[in-house]
């Protein structure tokens, strides 16, 4: 479990009376979080997820935020934060950014089936449609000047290898800069573990915290490197197509896209190769955490470098 900021029972009973969603009932820590501290929080009114923002500001969470309400608005599956009675989408507790999600029905699916990823890919697509017509915008916070920075922190961690590898890849990314690629709205976390089923069909999209304005491809190609794959890392033919062919059912790819697919997805595999080597060599303090293996995203970038 991921805990970076521990709340009291008088400090949740104080929040919660900005809004009008019952009496508390219970809280507790939320497993797997990694960059948020999460509780599970009961009132006698209904579930809800309390977050508190342990590094974003408030530039971030009203586009956080807002595209979470303007898409649950427009019929896209995923969770909604709730209005307090200030019409605020977050205030401040412990010092820090919090709000107050609605829980969002249903269970994570590990093994997921082509059903499974059918529903992904068609939801991808109604969220890429709907997110268009938000106002709000946001930076990739995962874009090349992040890499470029993270690249140079780590070097002392890397083999001589792996910083050729990276230089490789850091060139042929900038290429990706320069086409004209479809782009809004994205989610740009859509691992299997932030998407909530019930039955074969995803009930929410949840964990908007790396959400930003990026090429839709690259969206795909996240979903693609996490949801289709062998247990190697290599695409799985009969998910990638199913999750792929029901995304088209809603919002037809572009030639341009399904050209510079296998970039994307190198780029994908880097992007969370880079995140999960900081997390293990600089690791946020908290009460209770834990970090992720980085291998499993540079042995897939070494495959999609392949195919």
């Amino acid at each position: 479990m991921s805990v970076y900021t521990s709340v009291s029972n008088a400090e949740v009973e104080a929040f919660l009376a900005a809004y009008s969603i019952g009496d508390l009932v219970s809280y507790s820590g939320i497993e797997n979080g990694i960059t948020n501290t999460n509780y599970w929080l009961s009132t006698d009114a209904g579930e809800y997820v309390l977050t508190i923002y342990e590094h974003h500001q408030s530039q971030a969470l009203d586009y956080i935020l807002g595209l979470q309400h303007h898409l649950s608005s427009h019929g896209v599956a995923c969770s909604k934060p709730v209005i307090d009675n200030q019409q605020r989408l977050y205030s401040r507790l412990k010092g820090k950014p919090a709000a107050i999600i609605n829980r969002v029905a249903g269970d994570v699916v590990t093994t997921l089936s082509p059903l499974h990823c059918q529903s992904i890919g068609n939801e991808m697509a109604k969220f890429h449609l709907a997110g268009q017509a938000c106002l709000v915008s946001r930076n990739n916070p995962c874009g090349q000047n992040w890499r470029i920075l993270l690249q140079q922190k780590l070097e002392p961690f890397l083999s001589a290898q792996e910083q050729k590898l990276l230089n490789e890849e850091m060139l042929a990314y900038r290429l990706l800069d320069s086409l004209d690629l479809p782009s809004g709205a994205t989610h740009s976390d859509l691992f299997h573990d932030n998407c909530l089923f019930e039955c074969d069909k995803i009930s929410g999209i949840i964990d908007f915290d790396y959400a930003c304005n990026e090429s839709f491809i690259y969206d795909i190609s996240i979903s693609l490197n996490d949801c289709c794959i062998h247990q190697n890392g290599e695409l799985d033919t009969t998910l990638s197509n199913a999750l792929l062919q029901a995304y088209q059912v809603v919002r037809p790819l572009q030639q341009i896209e399904l050209d510079y697919l296998n970039l994307t997805l190198r780029l994908a595999a880097t992007r969370f190769w880079l995140s999960r080597l900081h997390d293990r060599h600089f690791p946020l303090a908290g009460e209770m955490t834990f970090t992720k293996d980085p291998d499993v995203f540079r042995n897939m970038l070494l495959l999609r470098r392949q195919s």
